[in-house]
């Protein structure tokens, strides 16, 4: 019996030892969820998400981004999952704020397993209401945008102040323009000596520069028939001030056509200190006897009588500052339709009714050195109703053309129109005989027309012109006093000749005998005249 019993005891230690020498098994761990990934979560509002956890870890822990809430956040593993709710911050300030998409991870571990579940949120983008004002012209993104609004007839509310003007709050650089569209790009431009409307795009609104420059307006442009060309195309009741321009532009034209630095056709609009600098230059007409105006301010100024109401034209305390240069291309006129410049305006008139055009307290200086039919300091011709107020031409000037007018103030005052205390000091030259070249004027032409105060001080250089009558078309005032009301209380200075080596001094004895061609009868028309020096 007791070797039974110590059998069965060495059998049961032996089953016993083979027992613990067997290896344990071992535990797969694993960590899934039902969803890969959480995306497209709203901004505003965003609803919980959920996500179900399956995992065998003994327990396991999430770890999520600042704007996430996991809950529960930790547990003990099931493999029938647990449910587990995201709460997601909103990711929205207000309507009218942009805020960016974000994105993270939910990262899960446990018993050595890990899992990231991707999350992201959209972003909010502002509404913002086109006609919703923002002050002004911030960038060349928002002068860009304003641009084509115009342009497109849409409004331009987003772009005004509080006093309703469209406001430059910035320098703009268009130096990236080698062409430009104007702002107002109409059809056609109403041109002619009793112009019409303009048709089409016109910008009829207020623009305050605020003191600030559009810089590297740098350009060519080929203005077609009947268009009209500058940074502002054509203007009808709107208002520019306060703006500077540095330019380098180089214009032609197809066949009638006007253009300015700053507006190319200005229907009963203000244009108050602007200032422009830089060069110009001028290819002229492609077609001849095709007027083509040109200005370093406006191209072509109208006004007009609309239901018994006067819609003037202004352009006031104006500095235009450039180096002009060019000739006329194929248009061999003179007269009304060939190629026209003036420092400020090319070409002013009306309907021939009590509206009237202010040319006031302008300024050109720099230099031109050109050949076109009519060049002056201010205004290249005064067509009707043009007044031509306290205005200084301080640039030289020297024109080729054959038998062209040339002036200081203005090649020709017409109808209702005057110079009243402008001053020349600019000196004028031509190498043509038959060039009309004076002081203040090539031309007075109406006998409504007048010339008030106001001094030359600028030198005369025309070869002696003789017309087939003996006339002789030159003076330190003007060219040709033809028909004109009065010219009275001038001053007259300067010299005058056919050449530099032969300029002749006024002087207190001499001076009446240098102030032009007096046609028989006007004599007692001009008085008041005085010799003066600076």
């Amino acid at each position: 019996m007791k070797t039974f019993i110590r059998t069965a005891c060495m059998l049961l230690a032996g089953a016993a030892l083979i027992a613990s020498c067997k290896p344990k098994e071992e535990i797969t761990y694993y960590m899934t969820a039902d969803k890969t990934a959480i995306s497209d979560v709203a901004a505003n509002n965003p609803s919980d998400e959920t996500l179900v956890l399956k995992t065998n870890a003994t327990t396991w822990l999430v770890l999520t981004p600042d704007w996430v809430t996991a809950t529960p956040n930790s547990g003990q593993g099931s493999e029938n999952g647990t449910v587990i709710t995201l709460k997601i911050a909103s990711n929205y300030k207000n309507e009218s704020t942009d805020t960016a998409p974000r994105s993270s991870a939910l990262k899960f571990s446990g018993s050595g397993q890990t899992l990231e579940v991707p999350i992201s949120q959209n972003g909010h983008t502002a509404v913002i209401d086109p006609n919703a004002s923002i002050g002004g012209i911030s960038d060349l993104a928002e002068f860009e945008d304003f641009v084509k609004a115009v342009n497109s007839g849409e409004p331009i509310s987003r772009w005004l102040n509080s006093e309703g003007e469209v406001e430059l709050l910035a320098d703009i650089d268009l130096g990236s323009y080698s062409t430009w569209t104007p702002i107002g790009n109409a059809d056609k431009s109403g041109n002619g000596n009793n112009a019409s409307n303009p048709e089409g795009i016109v910008f009829t609104g207020k623009f305050n520069g605020g003191g600030h420059t559009i810089k590297n307006f740098k350009p060519s442009a080929l203005v077609e028939d009947g268009k009209t060309w500058g940074l502002f195309g054509a203007t009808k009741d709107a208002v520019i001030s306060n703006l500077n321009i540095e330019a380098d532009v180089t214009l032609e034209a197809v066949s009638v056509a006007d253009a300015g630095i700053l507006v190319g056709t200005a229907y009963s609009t203000t244009i108050e200190n602007v200032k422009v600098s830089g060069k110009l230059n001028i290819k002229g007409n492609q077609t001849d006897n095709k007027r083509f105006a040109i200005g370093g301010i406006a191209g072509f100024v109208y006004s007009i009588i609309t239901d018994g109401v006067a819609h003037d034209s202004t352009i006031k305390d104006c500095v235009v500052t450039l180096e002009v240069s060019g000739n006329s291309g194929a248009n061999t006129k003179n007269g009304a339709t060939c190629v026209h410049f003036g420092g400020i305006a090319g070409f002013s008139t009306n309907s021939k009714d009590d509206a009237r055009n202010h040319i006031e307290n302008c300024t050109f200086n720099g230099a031109m050195t050109v050949s076109n039919g009519r060049c002056a300091g201010i205004v290249g011709a005064a067509n009707y109703g043009t007044i031509i107020k306290g205005c200084v031409n301080n640039a030289s000037m020297h024109n080729e053309y054959v038998n062209g007018r040339e002036a200081g103030i203005a090649c020709v005052i017409a109808e209702q129109c005057s110079i009243i205390d402008c001053v020349n000091n600019g000196n004028l030259a031509t190498t043509d005989p038959k060039t009309t070249l004076g002081g203040l004027f090539a031309l007075l032409n109406h006998d409504s027309c007048y010339v008030e105060g106001g001094a030359n001080y600028g030198d005369i250089v025309c070869p002696i012109p003789v017309d087939d009558q003996g006339r002789q078309f030159r003076g330190l005032i003007g060219a040709n006093f033809s028909k004109f009301d009065h010219v009275k209380g001038v001053k007259v200075g300067g010299r005058i000749g056919d050449s530099e080596s032969t300029l002749v001094a006024a002087t207190a004895a001499n001076f009446m005998e240098l102030i032009g061609y007096v046609v028989d009868g006007a004599a007692e028309k001009i008085t008041e005249l005085e010799f003066a020096t600076k």
